[in-house]
């Protein structure tokens, strides 16, 4: 008896090699391709049996996610530019404060600054998505930061007449938790070093909890110490220290008590590693606010225009070598130039 040969005219279906309906028919007869010859015949299909891929006609577009190191490097050579390392353990707010800058953006000026385009536009609005009423999630939620390599978060920015470019760096909290146990896990940060901001995350929700509050006062401090002993502020970096999720603090009956511990965690640094940074700010913030009576973004202005001050630079020492010849005795003498 001859075998019936199963044809469809749906290419992605493969029921001629499994049985089954790509579009889920156990009734074939139901199924509005089965038994069709797939339009153009066998024009389609090659010498060789494949189906012939027709060449692209169109533009490729970067996926804008965001960048590894290599591509934040490029974004460094075009404009100037400014490098802010973000330091923050697990569910300190870290990308509730890159997404909340980026929806402050798209509704105006925010620092007098202008929002004037990134590269990591998709990356942004991934992290941003779930703190908006779009999700239909019931409160703000901000997806973690997946352990491994750093990636940098990208705006372009029109200040005071100049287009700047502002990277953000953006690691898993987890690996900053690391340093405090073990120093050694800050040599690989190199963002850190690069970095013109140092901004230190205080989980302010954390900071109400009495079951929290004193590891939040701890690791702080033993992270810094650890990027420090591995020279990772050789820069002298401005450092800004800044107090998360204010919205949970003003909520809780302990907020009298966390503002006093954020001064202390504030004046402790300063007083322990004043001389490996620059200037010195802290702020409060409410980047995601769960509350809906809160303002979206609070204190985020403020700190971005911390951000943009310029750091005092690296600091080094001129060395004279002289070797007994007349030639080092020569000085440059200023010459006016047609």
């Amino acid at each position: 008896m001859a075998t019936t040969e199963l044809v469809c005219a749906n290419r992605e279906c493969r029921i001629a090699q499994g049985g089954r309906c790509i579009e889920g028919h156990d009734d074939l007869a139901k199924c509005p391709y089965y038994g069709k010859e797939p339009e153009g015949g066998d024009q389609a299909e090659g010498d060789d049996g494949q189906e012939t891929i027709g060449a692209f006609d169109g533009v490729h577009l970067p996926d804008a996610l965001p960048l590894e190191s290599r591509r934040a490097d490029r974004v460094l050579a075009s404009l100037p530019s400014r490098v802010i390392g973000v330091i923050g353990v697990h569910d300190s707010g870290k990308t509730s404060v890159i997404a909340g800058l980026f929806d402050l953006f798209q509704v105006g000026p925010v620092a007098h600054a202008i929002f004037a385009g990134s590269s990591t536009l998709h990356g942004l609005e991934i992290i941003c998505h779930d703190a908006r009423v779009a999700s239909e999630r019931d409160e703000p939620h901000s997806e973690r930061t997946k352990r491994g390599e750093v990636r940098f978060y990208h705006f372009d920015m029109l200040r005071d007449g100049l287009l700047q470019s502002v990277l953000i760096a953006d690691r898993s909290g987890e690996e900053y938790e690391e340093v405090a146990d073990l120093a050694a896990n800050a040599a690989a940060m190199f963002e850190l070093r690069r970095a013109d901001v140092i901004t230190v995350l205080v989980d302010g929700r954390r900071l109400a909890s009495p079951r929290d509050r004193a590891d939040v006062i701890g690791t702080i401090p033993l992270i810094i110490q650890g990027m420090v002993e591995n020279g990772a502020f050789s820069r002298k970096p401005n450092l800004a220290i800044v107090l998360t999720k204010d919205d949970a603090v003003q909520a809780s009956t302990r907020k009298d008590q966390v503002q006093r511990d954020f001064r202390a965690i504030v004046d402790g640094i300063r007083d322990a590693f004043a001389i490996h940074f620059g200037e010195f700010c802290s702020f409060v913030t409410s980047a995601s606010p769960k509350d809906t009576n809160v303002m979206r973004g609070a204190g985020l202005a403020e700190m971005l225009e911390f951000w943009m001050k310029p750091g005092a630079g690296p600091q080094g020492i001129r060395q004279h070598h002289r070797s007994g010849r007349v030639f080092d005795g020569l000085t440059i003498e200023e010459a006016e130039r047609g």
